[in-house]
């Protein structure tokens, strides 16, 4: 290997690692330079697809999994490696889609994971569900494409949890959540705008309004606090049902 960083030597001659082979997607290159800054040797790590972020953390040094569904991805991978003298023996492939693959592996501590297999909903949620437990206290997940509604959605929910924190956005589509302690999200929603406002744009047009004052008067703190005055001043009695 040359003196060259290794993001440079790919944006300079991407690899065709995708496809049939004739095709390059993965991490926007600030992403991957990120971890080509982050990720130590002996580090423990997880990615959910796979590419040149793969290489990235083969050249580091890392104890790495890389989950993909496609089977050719790893023939290649290993084979760009070995063109530009990277050892991928501390990278193990497990191939099948996340949502089977993470449930069945042997769980393990680890530093870093990166989050960027399928991108339809509920799948960047799942695989999150299943590695977070699995992810140290003060270690760091990556979450990519995360203007995409599916991703987005997860990080707004991290946001709003207590156990986690936003650490920092690189580039413009992957954000770095670190993990500050353990626990489960809530099991309630808390008012937290997870996907965006509340809305109830899965109904009729001509009954969304109603939805949406029926909801503001009975439903909302601020709404039954203002029920509750009402009720005490015409002298009823009130209870909740349930």
């Amino acid at each position: 290997m040359t003196d060259t960083p290794l993001t440079a030597n790919l944006r300079a001659r991407p690899p065709g690692l995708h496809g049939a082979g004739d095709e390059y997607w993965g991490l926007a290159w600030a992403a991957l330079e990120w971890l080509e800054r982050n990720v130590e040797e002996g580090m423990q790590t997880l990615e959910t697809g796979s590419g040149s972020s793969t290489i990235v953390f083969a050249a580091k040094g890392a104890d790495h999994v890389a989950v993909t569904p496609d089977p050719s991805e790893e023939k290649r991978i290993r084979g760009q490696c070995e063109l530009l003298g990277i050892s991928s023996e501390r990278v193990t492939f497990r191939i099948g889609p996340s949502h089977e693959v993470l449930p069945a592996l042997e769980p393990r501590p680890l530093d870093i994971v990166l989050v960027d297999g399928a991108h339809g909903f509920p799948y960047p949620a799942l695989d999150w569900w299943f590695l977070a437990p699995q992810l140290k206290v003060g270690g760091r997940m990556l979450i990519d494409d995360a203007y995409m509604p599916p991703v987005g959605a997860l990080v707004d929910s991290l946001r709003a949890q207590p156990a986690w924190q936003i650490d920092e956005t690189v580039g413009h589509r992957t954000v770095v959540v670190r993990k500050i302690a353990e626990g489960l999200p809530s099991f309630d929603w808390g008012g937290e705008r997870v996907g965006g406002r509340m809305n109830f744009r899965y109904l009729p047009a001509a009954e969304r309004g109603v939805a949406a004052v029926r909801h503001r008067v009975f439903s909302s703190r601020l709404g039954l606090r203002a029920v509750g005055v009402a009720r005490r001043g015409s002298g009823l009695r009130w209870r909740k049902s349930g």
